[in-house]
């Protein structure tokens, strides 16, 4: 029986121009990922990724078990109730009220000392004090929080009925 020839021509041997340039583009990519994957790989999240998706079944149990308790709706319930007032509130004024109240923090962190005007005030210190510009200029805008938020408080009292009366 007569042998297969193994014979192509010279130009079949070549690749077309686009299709070796479509393999420089692929064997990049795959350098890229290889080099993702290794990484991935070495920091340990690739063998925590499949050890949860093993245990996937019992932490969904587990999950399913504590969310189905008089806590568990109640936790969830209030995470709509925060998620909804946030989504009210402005992100940069959040984001500003938030650094206030870090250096309000940092500041009421640090201790006394004894070169402060205002320690202890006594009847004349309180006195300055009434005067401050700078100290009434800082509890402004906290009066005027404190205020509408008892206001809202009254309100939302008005709409709903209280419950010591139902207790009673």
């Amino acid at each position: 029986m007569a042998e297969q020839i193994h014979y192509r021509p010279a130009e079949a041997k070549q690749y077309r121009q686009d299709t070796l340039a479509e393999f420089e583009r692929l064997e990049g990519r795959l350098a890229e990922i290889n080099g993702l994957l290794d990484e991935l790989y070495d920091s340990g999240l690739i063998r925590w990724l499949k050890d949860f998706a093993g245990a996937f079944p019992q932490i969904s149990h587990i999950a399913v078990e504590s969310m189905n308790t008089p806590q568990g709706h109640a936790g969830m319930r209030n995470l709509l109730v925060v998620a909804q007032q946030l989504g009210k509130i402005d992100p940069d004024q959040l984001e500003r009220t938030f650094a206030s109240i870090n250096a309000g923090m940092t500041e009421a962190a640090k201790p006394a000392r004894d070169d402060t005007p205002y320690n202890p005030p006594g009847v004349t210190g309180v006195f300055k004090l009434l005067h401050d510009k700078e100290l009434w200029a800082t509890l402004s805008p906290l009066i005027a929080g404190a205020k509408a938020y008892g206001q809202a408080r009254r309100q939302a009292g008005d709409e709903q009925p209280d419950k010591r009366d139902d207790a009673e």
